[in-house]
């Protein structure tokens, strides 16, 4: 089936255009995907990433909210509800209750606090920085957070040349899209493979990147894209922008406000709402001004399951009246764009399988991506470009190979970082985070030295391969929870961690060890073909008969 080509000098500028565009920001948006693809599971890793949060979560409904605020202001007198606080009821996946506001310090401003409290016990579990940050340190790096200020919008921009680069990637194949498709081949000329299969994926996961191309440009160009509409629609008011994406958050309040005695606590606001809507879950309570005679306090619920089955509540401290409602599964379009777009941007709703559906859409992504940069590679080695220019073109490709492969292996040592590190050590994120990211700065330097390409995949895969095997191992001898041990007690989040990494470890060893083995045959099968064909070269030669020897001398 072939479709109406474009002109042939618009098809060039697209071609080019999608070429540079995608070439420029390759290795970053790798990154975005790799990362991001291991943070959607952030919530699941957190069991095995904290030892400490391996009991049962009681139901969330059995825990007394308003005891833990006034166990807070007990311990912390420097606690300031008045500002912004939140608690996060207990899960699954994490049994903790967490708790984050802000504390007055000693020179008059304020800083931000956080708190995990067990549900049982009522017992302030930490303070100040968590114990364990590894798979927030990842969430964080798809928004390239740990670049002061410019990293979210880095993120954005990048996002947004993505999306730039799928529709000239589309426009450029739109002639042959659905026949190359249907041809795809591992045979023939390397550049053939890579191409075959970069346009055949790329159709595959078409959807799915135009998802995260928009969602992802959106989320990380918020102010810039809001600012023009606040302009234009509401004289450059963005309060009014933010009210009618949420409401909630364009409410004012009086920092000077009268302290009263309120009618509503946090337990009845999660009561009322549980039992107005049992087949949804309060995911979070917040206040502002809590105390006060302004104050308000506030719930999300979430069916976790629905594209739109979230919800926003807001309460009055001082009469308890419902002041605003965002109503799930009936809400306008500017009420409910904020939410869509979050949960299709962090996959939050479809369950679990949905998240793995996204993981492999993600990694057939970063198989586009560096397909990409094979195609340009491998369509400059050749006689039309001088020696100096093909040799620019290798670095260039060395370069992207060495920052995105070795990311695999880095993953790895940041799993096991996390379990090497005690709980106890102070500043252990620190530790934790540069073992990560000078590990990943290692074994990208390491890439540079490596000027064949099929040896730096394999020596990363190798490295990978390795390191994930010592994982579960890590996990076992540190915590005692082995890889048995989880399954028979039904952890089954930490088991499948360790599975998980058990065959990857194994499987990455495998197709090395199947990669030299090939090649000795292929090497062999080579020489033995030479030897052969000198061989019988030398056979069909007949030697002059002495008539002709005669002649020749004659």
């Amino acid at each position: 089936m072939k479709l109406k080509a474009l002109k042939p000098r618009l098809h060039n500028i697209v071609f080019h255009t999608h070429t540079v565009s995608g070439i420029v920001i390759s290795f970053a948006l790798f990154i975005i995907f790799y990362a991001g693809a291991v943070a959607l599971f952030m919530e699941e890793l957190y069991p095995w990433e904290n030892p400490e949060a391996r009991f049962e979560a009681p139901p969330p409904t059995d825990v007394d909210y308003d005891r833990i605020l006034t166990i807070i202001q007990n311990e912390n007198p420097n606690f300031d509800t008045s500002y912004r606080f939140s608690l996060v009821p207990p899960k699954k996946t994490d049994p903790f209750v967490h708790l984050y506001g802000y504390q007055k310090t000693t020179d008059g401003t304020s800083e931000r606090f956080e708190a995990q409290i067990h549900p049982i016990t009522y017992k302030i579990h930490t303070t100040g920085e968590p114990k364990t940050h590894m798979a927030r340190t990842l969430y964080e790096l798809h928004f390239f957070h740990q670049i002061p200020v410019a990293g979210l919008y880095i993120s954005g921009f990048v996002a947004f040349f993505f999306l730039f680069a799928i529709i000239t990637g589309v426009l450029t194949h739109w002639k042959n899209i659905i026949t190359k498709f249907y041809a795809f081949t591992v045979k023939g000329k390397w550049k053939q493979i890579w191409t075959n299969g970069h346009v055949s994926l790329g159709f595959i996961a078409l959807p799915f990147q135009i998802i995260y191309a928009v969602t992802g440009a959106l989320l990380g160009l918020s102010i810039l894209l809001l600012a023009p509409s606040a302009f234009l629609m509401f004289d450059g008011d963005t309060n009014e922008i933010i009210k009618a994406v949420r409401p909630d958050a364009g409410i004012t309040y009086d920092k000077n406000a009268k302290v009263i005695e309120g009618q509503v606590s946090l337990n009845s606001i999660y009561s009322e709402l549980t039992e107005t809507y049992p087949n949804k879950e309060v995911t979070l309570l917040y206040s502002t001004n809590f105390g006060k005679e302004d104050g308000t306090v506030n719930a999300r619920i979430d069916d976790l399951t629905g594209i739109a089955g979230d919800g926003i509540f807001v309460y009055s401290y001082k009469t308890g009246e419902l002041l605003q409602a965002v109503q799930p599964d009936d809400k306008s379009y500017s009420e409910g764009a904020y939410g869509v777009l979050i949960k299709l941007h962090y996959a939050t709703y479809g369950g679990l399988f949905l998240k793995i559906i996204y993981f492999i859409l993600a990694m057939i992504t970063c198989y586009i991506i560096i397909s990409g940069v094979m195609i340009w590679r491998t369509a400059r080695d050749n006689k039309r470009y001088t020696e100096a220019q093909r040799r620019f073109h290798h670095r260039v490709t060395k370069v992207y190979l060495a920052i995105t492969l070795s990311m695999f292996p880095a993953l790895a040592l940041i799993f096991i970082a996390n379990k090497i590190v005690p709980l106890a050590v102070a500043d252990r994120i620190v530790y934790v985070n540069t073992i990560f990211f000078l590990g990943w700065l290692s074994l990208s330097i390491a890439g540079l030295y490596w000027n064949n390409y099929r040896a730096l995949n394999r020596n990363y895969i190798l490295i990978g391969g390795v390191l994930g095997l010592l994982i579960p191992v890590a996990n076992g001898l540190v915590t005692g929870d082995w890889i048995w041990i989880t399954l028979v007690n039904q952890q089954y989040y930490i088991f499948c961690v360790d599975m998980t990494w058990l065959i990857i470890g194994i499987s990455s060893l495998l197709f090395c060890f199947s990669y030299s083995k090939l090649k000795d045959e292929t090497k062999n099968q080579s020489s033995s073909d030479k030897e052969k064909k000198n061989t019988k070269s030398k056979t069909h030669v007949k030697p002059p008969t002495p008539v002709l020897q005669n002649f020749v001398k004659n």
